[in-house]
């Protein structure tokens, strides 16, 4: 198993949300994870929540040859695992139109297997709700400021990988024997 892509950057989640997807996949698939809900999935794309939509979040996207290890997974406070097709690209998509990442996938086109991470969701959105009762002007210089600490304090670990290991025939062993030479 090796790391073959790992990506770090910001996202904005417009309405609460941001979208792993493939091209092609349809817009009106799985609707915004609701209620709390740290994922939603479609055949063909992921929908991720935050439970705030007003501060970057930051994102970690991770492509893997096959299952990355568990190792890390006690240091995120929340885990959910997916089944998605994507098409040999992937795009990470917030609310602000044409600010999304675009990675191509080392393992092409096919089923993949997801499994996501998230840590201060709560957090950051107890801390927003915070910053409202305490300065009464969203546009004060104070209040921008005060949001301006919390972006990227909220993240994402997306790890992916093929859903069927690629098989490699080895010569000699269940293979297909052709003649080498044909009487006649």
């Amino acid at each position: 198993m090796a790391r073959l892509t790992r990506l770090l950057f910001p996202v904005f989640p417009g309405g609460g949300s941001f979208r792993v997807q493939g091209p092609g996949a349809r817009a009106n698939g799985a609707p915004p994870p609701s209620g709390g809900l740290l994922l939603t999935c479609g055949g063909e794309h992921l929908e991720l929540g935050t439970l705030q939509g007003r501060v970057d979040v930051t994102v970690a996207l991770e492509e893997w040859d096959s299952a990355p290890p568990e190792g890390e997974a006690d240091r995120w406070e929340e885990a959910a695992s997916a089944r998605v097709f994507l098409r040999g690209y992937v795009a990470v998509s917030g609310g602000t139109p044409g600010a999304a990442r675009h990675v191509r996938l080392a393992c092409g086109s096919g089923a993949y297997l997801v499994r996501v991470y998230a840590r201060r969701r709560r957090a950051v959105a107890e801390r927003y709700d915070q910053l409202l009762r305490r300065y009464r002007d969203a546009r004060s210089a104070e209040f921008r400021v005060a949001e301006q600490r919390l972006c990227g304090q909220e993240e994402f670990l997306i790890r992916l990988w093929p859903a069927a290991a690629r098989q490699q025939r080895t010569p000699g062993r269940d293979s297909v024997r052709y003649p080498t030479a044909v009487s006649g």
